[in-house]
């Protein structure tokens, strides 16, 4: 796919050009690519860039199902859903591009959210915020304030990220010159509870729901970093249409060369007798078609691509990922399931607790149809089977299921794999176990194509606004 927006000339006399490989046209890989057709701009390098991907579609763990019927139209989000205001590259390069946002919950006009612990509901939303917030101070004192400038406090640290020019080499190295270390060694609940001392009720009934909906982890599974990522939903948006349409059109403006449908079975590294800088790699196709080029970027977790490689000593730990089932249900909730007599009891946004009771991680009500039924998303550790779906609803007439390896397991004070695993062989995403968003696939990204623009423009100095 090429854009002829993005064309530049070079005098051709003085040019070098460089192939450049990124396996994965998800968020990260899309964006490499962008970067890249911005990294060398007047410079007397000239990138060439291929896009492999292996499925139909651009957009990785963004997927949308469009739900139709009598004349309504909807786009659901299957993956990753929502990106919240301070996602800078998320946020200015959709506006860059004229897409339109939607505000979260905007579908169901006056949503009210519930937190569920299986039994009952710990705590409901009114339609008054402020008796709202005397509620919770009253039952869990200043617990709330504390943990609210704590989340403003770490992710101010990780908002410097956008101010540093200069590329990292390693994640241990951000997370250290980001001094946020402390965050990443320890379980989310021995930092509140031991470290912070924070209320344990409140913890359980606001702090852990957030994980588990938004990492599927509980609070003494994932390290205290992702916590603070899911307690800070400010502004929580998606692009209207689906998210897919941003990486869209990264690729689209990057001028790169994308092949759908191209599954990578081999990537084999050539012997190079003149240094690293000469490195070549060959990358094999199912077609049975190859292509050499002088660096690689890989783009997806590497334990799910089922690439051969060859000649490379490559140590990249396979970070655990949460299996995550999404189930789509159109249908009348039964308000007995919540120990109610009426469906308008119910709050349209439900999370849950880790009481054990509870048989879903979060039920989203996503639109109300004309005849009373609700279009609902529900996440889940297993599989929701018929028999409980008949519990929760008194009649559906639509299910759809999809499952997904999600987010990696955000364990604490683990070793994160390495940036670059082999010369001129880079990976994007080493920067997951450390943080997981769509925001975060980007900034990574920019930090290798900046990592890359060292090494083959070295007479200029690396571009602020790659």
């Amino acid at each position: 796919m090429r854009h002829s927006g993005n064309l530049r000339w070079v005098p051709q006399q003085n040019q070098q050009v460089k192939k450049l490989a990124i396996i994965g046209a998800g968020a990260g890989g899309s964006s490499a690519a962008y970067w890249i057709s911005n990294a060398f701009v007047n410079s007397s390098v000239k990138v060439d860039t291929t896009v492999y991907e292996q499925s139909s579609r651009i957009g990785g763990r963004t997927e949308i199902i469009n739900f139709e019927r009598d004349g309504i139209t909807i786009p659901i989000e299957l993956g990753a859903s929502i990106f919240v205001d301070v996602n800078y590259h998320i946020v200015e390069n959709s506006k860059k591009f004229g897409l339109e946002f939607i505000n979260y919950g905007e579908e169901m006009e006056d949503s009210k959210t519930g937190i569920w612990n299986g039994e009952e509901f710990v705590f409901e939303q009114s339609s008054n915020p402020y008796w709202d917030t005397l509620r919770i101070l009253w039952k869990y004192g200043l617990a709330p304030k504390k943990v609210q400038n704590l989340v403003k406090e770490i992710v101010g640290k990780f908002l410097e990220e956008y101010k540093f020019d200069e590329p990292y080499t390693s994640i241990d190295s951000e997370s250290e010159r980001l001094q946020l270390n402390k965050e990443l060694k320890f379980t989310a609940q021995y930092y509140f509870s031991e470290l912070e001392k924070i209320n344990q009720l409140y913890l359980q009934h606001f702090v852990e729901p957030m994980t588990r909906v938004n990492y599927g982890q509980n609070l003494a599974e994932l390290h205290a970093l992702g916590a603070f990522i899911s307690l800070a939903p400010q502004g929580a948006k998606s692009i209207k249409g689906g998210n897919f349409q941003l990486f869209e059109k990264f690729v689209e403006f990057s001028g790169a060369n994308l092949k759908l449908d191209t599954r990578v079975v081999k990537v084999t590294k050539l012997p190079s007798p003149d240094g690293i800088n000469n490195v070549k790699y060959v990358v094999k196709s199912k077609d049975g078609s190859s292509e050499e080029y002088d660096a690689i970027i890989l783009a997806a977790p590497i334990q799910f691509t089922g690439i051969e490689f060859e000649n490379m000593n490559l140590k990249i730990k396979k970070i655990p990922y949460v299996t995550l089932h999404v189930t789509l249900v159109t249908g009348h909730v039964n308000p007995a399931y919540f120990g109610r007599s009426k469906i308008e009891d119910i709050p349209e946004q439900i999370v849950t607790t880790n009481s054990g009771k509870c048989e879903f991680l979060s039920f989203a009500g996503k639109l109300r149809l004309p005849n009373g039924e609700t279009i609902n998303k529900l996440f889940s550790h297993q599989e929701l089977s018929d028999e409980m779906l008949d519990r929760l609803y008194i009649s559906r007439s639509w299910t759809f299921r999809k499952v997904w390896k999600s987010y990696p397991k955000l364990l604490p004070n683990q070793t994160f794999p390495p940036l670059e695993p082999d010369e001129n062989f880079f990976y994007i995403n080493s920067f997951e176990p450390f943080i997981s968003t769509m925001e975060t696939e980007c900034v990574s990204s920019k930090n290798i194509i900046k990592l890359i623009a060292r090494k083959w423009d070295s007479s200029g100095p690396i571009k602020a606004k790659l």
